[in-house]
C-alpha cells in the first residue's frame, strides 16, 4: 500500500509540474483575478509555485540539456567568476550566485545567517562545478557568457586571481551583490509583467527588515551592488531608501550599479539621492527607437521624457561622472527592425555599449502572444526580414557603442541547425 501510495504521489506531482504551473501563473497575474484574491495572497502563492515546481523544471533542464563536445571543451577551458564573486536576491525569497535563469539552483533563503548563506553547501558544490570544467548547473543556453563565448580564459590573469583568492579563503563574503528582491516598479512592460506592482506599507517593512538582518551584513566587504534585476530602483521605495542608506557614509568603498528604465533617473533623483561620485555603471533598459513602439514595449513609459533624461546620462558619462553607460533592448517581433536605429542611439548619448537579448517564454504570456513575439523562431513570418536586419553594419560595430548581441545570434544558429 505504501508502495503505491508513493508512486501514485510521484505521478501527481510529475503531472502538476508538467502541466499546471504555467496555466495558474496565468491566471495569477491576471489583474481581475488579482484584485478578487488580494495581491499578498497572489504573490505568496506565486513564489510558492515558482520555487516548488517551475525552479525545480529549470533545473531538470539544465541536468538534462544535451553538451556537444565543442561546448564541452570550451567550459573545461574556459572560466566564471560569477559564483566566487557575486550573490543575488529574489522576490521568491531564495539566494543565487548567479541569475537564476543562466544559474537555477540556489545557496539559500535571504532569512538565513548571512555567511552561513554564502557558504551553504550548495554554494560550495556550484563552485566546484566551475573549478571542474563542467558548468553543470549553468544552463549553456539561456547564459549569454556561454552562448556567445565571452567568458575569460582560464589560465587568464583575473582567472588565477579569483581560483588563488578562493583556495586562500573560501569562507569570503561577496564582492558583488545583485538585489532583485523587490519587484517594485513605475512601468508595467508586456515582456516583464502583466501590471503594475508596488509594495504596500506591510511588504515595505518586511523588506527594511530584510535590509538591517541579511543585506547589510551581506554587504560588509562588497565593492559594488547592482540594483535591480527583477523592478527599478527608483519606483522601488524600499531600494531608494536603501541607496540612501549605502550613500550615507558607511559604505565608502561602495559602488553602485544600476539598472533602471530611466523615467525617474533625473537630475532631482541624482541629486536626492546622493548619487555623485558613487555610481558605477548604468544600464537603462529602453526596447525601441520610437515613440510608438516604445508605448507598446515600455507600458506607462513617456518617451520624450526618457530621452530628456538620457540626454542628461550622456553629460554625466562624457564628463566622467558616471563609469559605463549601457542601453538594453529585448528583441521581440514589435522592435527588430529598430536595431540598427538603437546603435544610433547610444552613440547619441554616449552610451559605451549596447545590448540585445532575445525575449524568452514567461509564466506571464499565453502560447500564442509567445509565439507572436518570438522573433528567433524560423517559422515567425518576419524571420527572413529578422535576419536580414543582423546583418546591418551597426550591429557589427566594436568601437563605441560596441554592440553586445548576447544569445540573439544563439538562438538563430540553433534555429541554423535544426533546419539542417
Amino acid at each position: 500500500m505504501t508502495e503505491i501510495t508513493t508512486t501514485f504521489r510521484a505521478r501527481l506531482v510529475d503531472f502538476v509540474d508538467r502541466l499546471v504551473p504555467k496555466k495558474l501563473l496565468r491566471l495569477f497575474v491576471h489583474p481581475k483575478f488579482q484584485e478578487f484574491v488580494g495581491l499578498e495572497r497572489i504573490e505568496a502563492l506565486g513564489s510558492w509555485i515558482d520555487n516548488t515546481f517551475m525552479l525545480k523544471r529549470r533545473q531538470k533542464i539544465c541536468r538534462e540539456q544535451h553538451v556537444d563536445q565543442s561546448t564541452e571543451d570550451y567550459l573545461k577551458s574556459h572560466f566564471c567568476a560569477n559564483p566566487f564573486r557575486q550573490l543575488e536576491t529574489t522576490p521568491t525569497g531564495l539566494a543565487y550566485v548567479c541569475c537564476p535563469i543562466w544559474l537555477p539552483t540556489p545557496i539559500g533563503t535571504l532569512d538565513s545567517d548571512p555567511e552561513q548563506l554564502w557558504n551553504s553547501d550548495a554554494a560550495k558544490r556550484i563552485r566546484e562545478s566551475i573549478l571542474d570544467g563542467s558548468f553543470r548547473y549553468c544552463n549553456h543556453w539561456h547564459c549569454p557568457a556561454i552562448a556567445s563565448r565571452s567568458l575569460p580564459h582560464r589560465d587568464s590573469p583575473e582567472a588565477r586571481q579569483v581560483i588563488e583568492q578562493y583556495k586562500k579563503n573560501p569562507a569570503r563574503l561577496p564582492e558583488h551583490l545583485v538585489l532583485s528582491h523587490d519587484k517594485s516598479c513605475n512601468l508595467s512592460c508586456p515582456s516583464c509583467r502583466s501590471s503594475l506592482y508596488l509594495a504596500n506599507s506591510r511588504k515595505q517593512a518586511e523588506l527594511d527588515r530584510l535590509t538591517e538582518r541579511t543585506l547589510l551584513p551581506l554587504l560588509a566587504e562588497a565593492k559594488s551592488v547592482m540594483i535591480t534585476g527583477s523592478g527599478d530602483p527608483f519606483g522601488s521605495k524600499h531600494f531608494r531608501n536603501l541607496i540612501k542608506r549605502l550613500n550615507g557614509g558607511g559604505f565608502p568603498q561602495l559602488r553602485l550599479e544600476l539598472i533602471t528604465n530611466g523615467q525617474l533617473l533625473d537630475e532631482r533623483a541624482w541629486r536626492e539621492l546622493n548619487l555623485e561620485g558613487r555610481v558605477k555603471y548604468v544600464q537603462i533598459s529602453i526596447d525601441a527607437t520610437e515613440a510608438a513602439t516604445y508605448a507598446i514595449v515600455r507600458r506607462g513609459g513617456d518617451f520624450a521624457r526618457l530621452r530628456k533624461n538620457l540626454a542628461f546620462l550622456g553629460e554625466l558619462r562624457r564628463a566622467g561622472r558616471i563609469a559605463a553607460l549601457e542601453f538594453s533592448m529585448v528583441v521581440q517581433a514589435l522592435n527588430f527592425r529598430q536595431m540598427p536605429d538603437f546603435v544610433r542611439l547610444g552613440q547619441e548619448f554616449a552610451a559605451d555599449r549596447v545590448a540585445f537579448n532575445m525575449i524568452r517564454q514567461r509564466d506571464i504570456f499565453s502560447k500564442e502572444e509567445h509565439v507572436a513575439a518570438f522573433i528567433g523562431d524560423p517559422s515567425h513570418p518576419d524571420y527572413q526580414e529578422f535576419l536580414e536586419v543582423l546583418k546591418a553594419p551597426e550591429l557589427a560595430r566594436q568601437e563605441a557603442p560596441e554592440v553586445l548581441i548576447g544569445n540573439v545570434l544563439e538562438y538563430v544558429k540553433r534555429a541554423e541547425i535544426a533546419a539542417a
